[in-house]
């Protein structure tokens, strides 16, 4: 065998992999692009999975949209480091943005199954790798969730939108062929973020929730857009804030008062 024909040989070896890896990313992107779930699961035919799939898409359709572009863009100065993951812990507001507008290369939202689930301790969300080593991620959602997102009170179903853009954070991936998430906090087992070097900083996931949640309220006509900074601090950047979702009713301003329930602390 000549030298030249080895050569040839020994590309065709390095090449045929990463056709291979280039095909499964395009493949993923074209399936994830625009779909804000691959399927509900956990729910009744009819009204129950209508009212989910409709909170799922609400959601979805807030992080795309280009008032949530602004708005967390906008809170550059006011959070200039933000724990994204444990490899980033000083992202910048336009990392996040970047990130959710599928703007940086290779990031997409892993296509998703949403599970709703009746939790005997309560409040829950979740979401990570589902099957398919990394083609899929899970989102669970206690059905409390779903009863806030029926509620009438505009506010506490804003705060059904938090958790599930919350959950939506945890679906972006680094890498359009694995599962390599943007935006991590807590597992299962954790209290707290166990590599946390700051935990003054806002984390990622939960100040993408709320501006996602002040998003809505923007977009329902409940707040101006002036008013989107007082209500991501009102609804918190680094851990959940469901103690605060009854306390906004009728008209009253989505602002920090004395007398509000207080924040959970940081994770």
């Amino acid at each position: 065998m000549s030298e030249r024909t080895q050569r040839f040989r020994g590309a065709w070896v390095l090449l045929i992999p990463l056709l291979m890896l280039a095909w499964v990313a395009l493949g993923n992107t074209a399936e994830d692009e625009g779909r804000p779930y691959r399927a509900l699961k956990g729910v009744e035919p009819g009204e129950e999975a209508e009212h989910l799939g409709r909170l799922m898409e609400e959601a979805y359709g807030t992080l795309r949209s280009e008032a949530f572009q602004e708005n967390l863009r906008a809170l550059g100065e006011r959070y200039p480091a933000i724990y994204a993951r444990r490899g980033d812990q000083d992202a910048t507001a336009d990392d996040l943005a970047d990130y959710v507008a599928l703007e940086r290369l290779g990031a997409r939202f892993v296509n998703a199954d949403v599970i709703l689930v009746s939790n005997a301790v309560g409040y829950l969300g979740m979401a990570g790798q589902g099957p398919g080593e990394g083609r899929y991620s899970d989102i669970v959602l206690d059905s409390f969730v779903l009863r806030q997102w029926q509620s009438a009170d505009v506010v506490r179903r804003s705060c059904a939108i938090n958790v599930a853009a919350h959950e939506y954070a945890h679906t972006i991936s680094l890498m359009p062929f694995v599962y390599e998430p943007a935006f991590t906090d807590t597992r299962g087992d954790e209290f707290r973020i166990a590599d946390r070097r700051d935990r003054s900083t806002p984390v990622a996931s939960y100040l993408i929730g709320a501006v996602a949640q002040c998003t809505w309220l923007q977009r329902q006509g409940r707040i101006g857009r002036a008013g989107v900074p007082a209500c991501v601090q009102v609804f918190g950047v680094a851990s959940g804030s469901v103690a605060r979702c009854d306390a906004f009713p009728g008209d009253t301003p989505v602002t920090e008062r004395p007398g509000l329930p207080p924040l959970a602390p940081s994770l």
